[in-house]
Formats: C-alpha cells, structure tokens, sequence
C-alpha cells in the first residue's frame, strides 16, 4: 500500500530486501534544481521556443536535455543538437560556482549507508560533463567510488528503466532488491519501471511551498513512500 504524502520520515522503515541504493543528483543530492530550471527559462526563450517557469518546471524536472532540445525542434523545426549544451553549460556553471550546495544532512545519509555496508551510486538524467561539475563543486565525489551512473550512458532516459537497469546490472544487483531514491515523477516512473523500490524526496528547494502538492504527484506516479528530510532518513538507515 503507498503511504500518503503526509506519513512521516520517522513511520519509514528500509526493507530488509535492499541491497543497494541509487540516488538520483539534481534535487537528491545537491539542491540544483532552482538554478538549472531558471536557468533553461532563459535558455528557450533564447532559442525561441519560450516557456514560462511553471511549465518548464513541469516538464522537464528530472529529464536529460533531450527533452528540451525536442521541444526547441517542436517549436521551431530547427535542430539545436549542436548548440544547445553548450549555450545551457555555459550559463548554469557560473551560477553553479557560487549558487549550488548540497541538500542538508545528505553527507549523513551517506555515512550511514557507508556504516551500514549498503552499496550504493548515483543514476542522474545529468550528463557525465554536468555530474562532474557538481561533484567538483560540492565535494561529493569522493562517497560513490566511481558509481556515477549519466544518461548519457543509455539511449533511453527517465522515465525509461534503461538508467535504473543499466546501473543495477553493472554494480551486480538484482533490480528487485534496489532502493530508488527520486524528487521527479519522470524519476519514479522510471524506478518503478525498472521493478525497483522508489522512495520520493520533496525537500529540495524548488519545492519550497508547494512539497504537499509534489509529495502527491510522486504518490501517483508510483513512489512506496515520501520525505521531505535527509536527516530522518540517515536515522531510518542507521537503525
């Protein structure tokens, strides 16, 4: 049965079936998500192909830049392959050299799966050029022992399983016995897809105000359970 959007951090209990957990980046681990979403505001409207913050919000949390370059194509007929990381990079680095941190109590988290002997990596729709980026600038590299798992490694991204899949197979787990953790309904529907467990996170900052409303959308995209907290999950993990 899924737990509603209200149930507490403290009422989680990690199933005894896990094996591995696989984090997803941007919103999970670093509070990325109001940089890089305003960012591409700005981005579209330069390609001509603009949306307001709402939508790009909606559509494109949680997926690889494919799916903005196929909305510029939609829009316009032009084709931006070329041009589009790059322009995006350019802006969304500045801004991540003094804008991005970490989510709070997240080293925690770490610590305690690293204490507990739970495997676990990153599964990002980021680009293998932007998880180095953020890893470099919030330090967090050095907890994954190389288990950074890109979009760029599969040729389907979220809401596709290919990631999940990809990640559990080369870390030599059954996807049965792995633990999602996801802010994006494109994240959770891809865990699900992947026969994985899914646990959804509101707490990054661009759900301030608005976690209810989020914490229902994961809900019904199919997350076993949400959480707003770091700090009561490196609790659950510790236990």
């Amino acid at each position: 049965m899924q737990s509603k959007p209200d149930v507490p951090a403290s009422r989680i209990e990690l199933p005894a079936a896990i094996k591995a957990v696989l984090f997803d980046c941007d919103g999970v681990l670093v509070n990325s998500e109001p940089i890089s979403l305003s960012t591409l505001v700005d981005v579209l409207a330069h390609f001509e192909a603009p949306l307001s913050g709402a939508e790009v919000a909606r559509r494109f949390t949680g997926r690889s830049s494919a799916a903005p370059m196929d909305h510029i194509r939609t829009e316009t007929g032009r084709d931006v392959s070329a041009d589009f990381k790059p322009f995006f990079y350019e802006r969304l680095f500045v801004r991540y050299e003094t804008e991005l941190h970490k989510i709070a109590d997240i080293d925690d988290v770490l610590a305690a799966l690293k204490n507990r002997d739970l495997p676990f990596c990153i599964s990002s729709s980021s680009s293998v050029q932007r998880l180095e980026t953020t890893m470099r600038i919030t330090g967090l590299g050095h907890w994954f022992d190389g288990h950074i798992y890109s979009a760029d490694f599969v040729r389907n991204g979220k809401p596709a399983p290919d990631l999940f899949l990809y990640a559990a197979n080369d870390m030599g787990y059954d996807p049965a016995g792995c633990l999602v953790i996801e802010d994006s309904v494109a994240g959770v529907q891809a865990a699900i897809a992947a026969g994985m467990t899914c646990w959804g996170f509101v707490g990054g900052g661009h759900y301030d105000g608005a976690r209810a409303g989020a914490a229902q959308r994961l809900i019904e995209a199919g997350a076993h359970q949400v959480f707003d907290s770091m700090a009561d999950i490196a609790a659950v993990i510790a236990c």
